[in-house]
């Protein structure tokens, strides 16, 4: 039940949002409108992309983006 999940947003990240917080008080946040709530998801999702930008950008540098790339979008399914 989501309404009692204490896991992290996403287990593998290491952002103040998922070190801190469970799904279900996320879930609260929002249903009850706490601004606290879209503050955290943001949290979550800048250091989301900023980890992705970051990882991008070594793989580039290294000269492994297409490898990279693969691995990506074989982690995260676009639908």
């Amino acid at each position: 039940d989501l309404a009692e999940d204490r896991d992290p947003l996403d287990p593998g990240c290491s952002c103040l949002t998922c070190q801190n917080y469970g799904r279900a008080y996320i879930r609260h946040l929002f249903q009850t409108n706490e601004m606290l709530g879209m503050r955290l998801a943001t949290v979550h999702n800048l250091h989301f992309y900023l980890e992705l930008m970051r990882q991008m950008r070594a793989a580039i540098i290294d000269g492994r983006h297409q490898s990279w790339q693969e691995e990506f979008f074989s982690t995260y399914e676009i639908d």
